[in-house]
Order: structure tokens, then sequence, then C-alpha cells
């Protein structure tokens, strides 16, 4: 079969006429006159910055985290602080200094936890509802535990186990700060 160049309209009416089904085995060429910039939507241009969408200013988060801690410390009486928190968990504590250095506050805690949330397998869906349920400052926790729980080898399936805490928190059946005190009379035993 000889190549024979063909008009825009004859072109436009074969590929109108194709099957789908139909095998064809020419080459596929296609041609171009013009340059057509690549161009992408918002939502890969957040992603590549690193931005998720929605998601709560730092300040806030780092105001909630601080808010979550005194009120855990007036419910409880007991102060579940940062120091303790990395105390009951030092397999995240570990990771966390590797990733973020000196955290100095629970800011950057969840900015920490953000970035090790994928290394154990936590979907971003997971976290974003732990975080809409629970709010930031006990996600962060909850995802705190589940980091080290994993390392462990206590959790199999880390997002499963976080989305449990959710639930249970919707339940009024958890309690976090049990949680990371047993970790600390188990390390001492």
């Amino acid at each position: 079969m000889e190549n024979t160049p063909e008009t825009t309209e004859q072109g436009l009416q074969k590929t109108q006429e194709m099957d789908p089904r139909e095998v064809i085995s020419e080459p596929h060429i296609l041609t171009t006159n013009q340059l057509n910039p690549v161009t992408c939507n918002n939502s890969e241009t957040e992603q590549a910055a690193g931005v998720v969408p929605n998601a709560p200013s730092e300040e806030r988060v780092d105001r909630d985290l601080e808010d979550w801690v005194d009120e855990t410390c007036k419910k409880r009486g007991a102060a579940l602080d940062l120091p303790t928190v990395m105390q009951a968990c030092p397999e995240f504590a570990s990771w966390a200094r590797n990733m973020g250095g000196y955290l100095k506050d629970w800011g950057d805690l969840h900015r920490v936890v953000g970035q090790l949330r994928p290394m154990i397998g936590v979907s971003e869906h997971a976290w974003n509802l732990a975080q809409d349920r629970l709010g930031p400052q006990v996600a962060t926790a909850a995802l705190v535990l589940t980091f080290d729980k994993h390392c462990a080898g206590e959790v199999a399936s880390p997002g499963g186990y976080l989305r449990g805490m959710v639930e249970k928190a919707g339940a009024g059946e958890l309690h976090l700060e049990r949680s990371f005190y047993g970790r600390l009379s188990g390390q001492a035993a």
C-alpha cells in the first residue's frame, strides 16, 4: 500500500468510520502543526508543592495540640506531655528525630507524623479521616502510638488499627493516655 497524504477532512471521515474492535496494523503516526503546552490541574499543583487541600493551618494545629494536652491533664490529673509520648514510643522517637531533628512542640510532632505516615502504609484518606473525626491533636497521638506498635510487631495493619481507634473514639472508648502510660510501665518492668 502506498502512503498518500490525506486532507484533514478525509482523516476525520476515516476516524469516524473506525470500529473500536477492528485491528489495524498500520503504524500510528501523529503529526502536529503547533505546540500544545502541558498544563496541570490545581490539585496536581498542590500535591507537587506538598500542600494537603483543606489542611488546618500550622498555628491552629499547634494551638489545638496544646489545648488537648492541657485538657487531658485536667481530666486525668496526669501530664501527657511530649517527653512522655516520645519516651513511651522509642521506635517512633528515633525515626522522628532522624526526620525532624529536635521536636520542640506538638506542632513539630504533627508535621513529622504526617511525613512518617506513608512509611507504615497508613493511607492519606485514613489519616485525614482520623484528623477530621479525632481532631489533629488526638490523631497525632494515635498515629504516634500506631507507628510504634507497628515497628514493634504489635500491629499488622496500621491503617486498620488507626481506623479502629477512630471508631473507639466515636463510641467514647478511646483512652490514649492509658496506652502511653501502659507502654511506659511495660518498659520499666
